[in-house]
């Protein structure tokens, strides 16, 4: 009868404590083949814009000199692009030079763009057509904390970036994170919105929540071999068992002896 209750033991504990490879693999099955939904980003409140103004005309390009020369690259760090970019405020305006302010809160990039040149022509210059402006998000913070190798803030410079750039930002999941049920918070019109993913789901590339917006929280919650404190792997979950069978096999010949 004890021999059964050792063996059933064992069984337990080998089976529950390896991290199933099921639970560690991105992606799994084949994407989906119907269409992406990339629906263009809508501008919200505390996002930080970058906004070039170039032209021909010599009126136009003096006056957005100054800005024109602030380019924001890569090598910028955070700091800068809070200070040089135009920060939409509370009440959803952005205040350039010589345009004073406009209204961008839920607006595309093209409409910003249009509203911009608009906003131009009221200041009796007479033909646009020669003029460039470009608009862009002065790169797209995060934070990601939970069971990652490397947690902590980040900040994305490219256009829809996704969670597995958050995720290679933060040296990947540990691998005694639950893919599973990735959890993202965002700031959805004045309010947070909670939402959780599957990263094993190739289905998670539908979801708008799978492309990252400014100011995202990404957690990674551990999975429960994590609170057992067993292994994670076949070479540690071995160790495991012949510990507890260690332990087991103490406690029989002690309590043998002290009868």
């Amino acid at each position: 009868m004890k021999n059964y209750l050792i063996t059933g033991i064992l069984i337990i504990l080998f089976t529950s404590s390896c991290v199933p490879y099921k639970d560690i693999v991105y992606v799994q099955k084949n994407l989906p083949e119907n269409k992406i939904d990339t629906t263009a980003y809508k501008i919200q409140k505390n996002d930080i814009l970058y906004i070039s103004i170039k032209s021909a005309n010599e009126t136009i390009e003096r006056l957005f000199k100054t800005q024109n020369n602030s380019t924001l690259t890569r090598s910028n760090t955070e700091s800068s692009l809070y200070f040089e970019g135009y920060a939409v405020d509370n009440q959803g305006f952005i205040e350039l030079p010589i345009i004073n302010k406009i209204y961008v809160e839920d607006k595309t990039f093209k409409e910003i763009k249009e509203a911009i040149k608009d906003k131009l022509l009221t200041k009796q210059f007479r033909s646009l057509d020669d003029i460039f402006i470009k608009v862009k998000l002065a790169g797209i913070p995060y934070t990601v904390l939970g069971e990652v190798n490397n947690p902590g803030t980040g900040v994305l410079y490219k256009e829809q970036p996704t969670l597995f750039d958050v995720f290679g930002g933060a040296g990947d999941i540990s691998l005694v994170g639950n893919r599973k049920k990735i959890v993202i918070v965002r700031r959805e019109h004045n309010k947070l919105v909670k939402q959780t993913l599957d990263l094993t789901d190739s289905n998670i590339v539908k979801s708008p929540y799978f492309y990252i917006r400014p100011n995202d929280i990404v957690y990674v919650p551990p999975l429960r071999q994590k609170t057992w404190g067993t292994g994670t792997t076949l070479q540690q979950s071995i160790s495991t068992t012949i510990t507890a069978l260690s332990l087991i096999t103490s406690i029989i010949l002690f309590s043998k002896y002290i009868k």
